[in-house]
């Protein structure tokens, strides 16, 4: 048997305002990707081929699915037309659909089942047509059914419609507490109703409540709450003494101190109320305003330039020969030059330029340039002058961001190493920004001069970091 998907851009037009940039089949439900509980469902079915066809791009859905070869069937790619009927879906597919029988799932909808061990066995025996229908799309079967004296069977499945922000959280809400669960859910389930993936730290005093599903790279701070029925994605911090009940946290997100999330999905650093469909950007007044707060309360601001200033010039001492050598070195080979690059600086509307050496070689002349951070030996000048920290937020140029300057500039400080070098936090740069604006938040000047020399050496010995 094979798989149909038939999805149309009108069908999840209304997902664009709640996720921005993220196609509808790779928007995560309890932390796993929509596409793959179509795939699961379909496997479960007994299919060993999906196609995949839609009216809009399906780039990212192939980026993330590719060939199928992970779940063990072939995966293919199809486009169709806006007014295309379904007559003409199944026409434009029909090599596709020639040979075997086909299950079509069309339009956006979410299906469920309890029994996965009688899915096979149900469609291999019931007669084609169509089988479940819903306001959101359908589910219908072609073909010949390998048993034709078999009796109808009971419905083993039911249809989701997926039409408003308020059915995609009820839709998390309800997996969460169905169990046992039907679906694979991603992460370790050592104990019922609790999902953990890889590298979570769950400090002392921290309290997780069933039932809940947490990713992977996940901080749960001093005093946090974490559930009950709470979906904490991938890379993401809940600070001390916050709240995060009945809600999703979407990946790559930092929940700031003494926050109370409940009954809402946050996302970066947007807020949506689901029932009203009510949506907040912020700046992450939580954020800084915990900055200035411990800024103004510390004097922070001196001390950590005067700590900053004297790493910045300990290792300028400490690298200058060495520095110099490379530089003669490689320039009597001809491979020495500089570029010019143009970064953001620390205050909004600001920014610095640098010449940074550009190596043209490679071997271990040049692993071992870099591996002893001369590279960015010129950036440590920068420190001295103010323009930036010795560690921080790695610098974003001016010319390669794709961010607005908004989300730039919320907790965002320059710095020659960056706190996810030191703490080999993931190299993205939207999972390097949750670490960095913690550190934001509760780094002190004594901590910067340990993350620094960390960071230093993580640079070190690259091949040792996780």
């Amino acid at each position: 048997m094979k798989t149909l998907i038939v999805i149309r851009e009108k069908d999840y037009g209304w997902m664009s305002s709640f996720f921005p940039g993220v196609h509808p089949l790779v928007v995560p439900i309890c932390n796993k990707p929509f596409i793959e509980f179509l795939l699961d469902f379909a496997i479960l079915a007994g299919s060993t081929a999906v196609r995949i066809v839609s009216d809009g791009s399906l780039n990212s859905v192939e980026a993330y699915c590719e060939t199928g070869d992970r779940w063990g069937i072939e995966l293919g790619y199809g486009s169709i037309r806006q007014n295309d009927s379904d007559e003409t879906v199944m026409e434009k597919n029909r090599l596709f659909c020639s040979e075997d029988r086909v299950l079509v799932i069309n339009g956006f909808i979410f299906i469920r089942y309890a029994d996965k061990a009688g899915l096979k066995s149900f469609f291999a025996e019931t007669s084609s047509g169509s089988l479940s229908r819903c306001s959101s799309g359908s589910i219908e079967l072609t073909g010949i059914p390998e048993d034709v004296s078999a009796a109808p069977g009971t419905l083993p499945f039911s249809l989701t419609d997926l039409h408003s922000i308020d059915s995609y959280y009820r839709l998390n809400a309800e997996i969460l507490t169905d169990y046992p669960s039907p679906y694979v859910l991603p992460g370790y389930s050592n104990e019922p109703d609790c999902h953990m993936g890889r590298n979570v730290v769950i400090s002392k005093g921290a309290e997780v409540i069933k039932p809940v599903v947490i990713g992977n790279n996940v901080q749960i701070m001093k005093g946090a709450i974490v559930g009950p029925s709470a979906v904490i994605g991938s890379n993401v911090i809940v600070d001390r003494e916050s709240t995060v009940s009945r809600s999703i946290v979407l990946d790559n997100t930092y929940i700031g101190e003494q926050l109370d999330i409940v009954g809402r999905i946050a996302s970066g650093n947007t807020l949506v109320d689901p029932e009203t469909a009510f949506l907040v950007s912020m700046e992450d007044p939580h954020l800084l305003a915990g900055m200035n707060k411990a800024a103004r309360r510390q004097g922070l601001v001196l001390i950590r330039y005067l700590a900053h200033a004297a790493i910045a010039l300990l290792l300028i001492l400490l690298l200058i020969l060495p520095y110099l050598f490379f530089r003669i070195l490689l320039s009597v080979t001809a491979k020495w030059q500089t570029r010019a690059v143009t970064f953001y600086g620390a205050n909004e509307g600001k920014s610095f330029t640098s010449a940074l050496p550009s190596i043209s070689c490679g071997g271990t002349t040049c692993s071992l340039f870099t591996r002893l951070s001369l590279d960015r030996f010129p950036m440590f000048f920068h420190v001295l002058a103010g323009k930036i920290g010795v560690i921080g937020s790695f610098p974003l140029e001016v010319k390669e961001s794709g961010h607005g300057e908004t989300e730039i500039f919320s907790g965002y400080r320059p710095a020659v190493f960056s706190y996810a070098e030191a703490e080999d936090w993931p190299a993205d740069a939207g999972e390097s920004a949750i670490v960095e604006r913690y550190y934001a938040v509760h780094g002190t000047p004594a901590q910067d001069i340990v993350l620094t020399v960390k960071a230093f050496l993580n640079r070190m010995h690259p091949g040792e970091q996780e």
